[in-house]
């Protein structure tokens, strides 16, 4: 089954291809800027695997915690494919794929794993070395920051700049000069290879992981201006 993945959750944006066999055909990345070129890359990808676009088979999405924009941008994608091929749609777990590169670079035993979830917050989860301990959570950044402090073995994307973007102090910069050995990305190529034995789902209900509750503010009754409102 050939498996085509997205991975845009962070600034490290990748497309993948898999044979739905554990061997990924082909990966392409970009970190340049906020504009993702979401078709240049799945061509790039496609002509480096030497697969034609009617093989594909099934598209793996990585639906986060991560970047709302980027996430809402592979499902646009992924939907508009299936609108004109019908092909089966995947969702993946963005901190399965973040394990899975944590595992890569022969992390062993429990590690804690954090996305930046802005206002001073991270999507954070735990696994204990056999399995994940507790559920994905919000957790503030000075706890996330006493845990690194502490020696506790914390992963995820970009967290190396967050850490070197700390005010100055003589702990943060201990921690700086280690930062980037924090940094694990979620890539493509283990989202296309999880999403390969994934159950579909129905494209329409794609959507962002998001921990915090929606809240809305609403307006105020609008001014009357006369000549303008009414």
């Amino acid at each position: 089954m050939i498996c085509l993945a997205f991975e845009f959750t962070s600034d490290r944006r990748s497309v993948a291809i898999s044979d739905g066999c554990q061997r990924v055909l082909s990966q392409v990345f970009h970190d340049r800027g906020r504009t993702t070129p979401v078709f240049h890359m799945i061509e790039q990808a496609l002509t480096e695997a030497q697969v034609a676009r009617a093989s594909i088979e099934r598209l793996a999405i990585s639906i986060g915690p991560g970047s709302y924009t980027g996430i809402r941008l592979a499902i646009a994608a992924a939907q508009g494919w299936h609108l004109a091929t019908g092909v089966d749609v995947v969702a993946v777990d963005t901190f399965e794929a973040l394990l899975h590169q944590t595992q890569r670079q022969a992390v062993a035993g429990p590690r804690v794993l954090g996305v930046n979830a802005q206002r001073q917050e991270f999507a954070v989860r735990e696994w204990d070395g056999q399995g994940w301990a507790g559920p994905l959570h919000l957790e503030s950044a000075d706890l996330l920051l006493q845990r690194i402090i502490g020696g506790q073995p914390v992963f995820g994307p970009d967290l190396g700049a967050w850490i070197r973007g700390l005010p100055s102090t003589s702990t943060a910069s201990e921690l700086a000069a280690r930062a980037d050995a924090l940094e694990a990305y979620p890539q493509g190529s283990d989202v296309a290879l999880l999403g390969a034995n994934a159950d579909p789902v129905p494209p329409e209900t794609l959507a962002p992981v998001y921990l915090r509750e929606a809240s809305f503010v609403k307006a105020p009754p609008h001014r009357h201006i006369p000549g303008f409102t009414d």
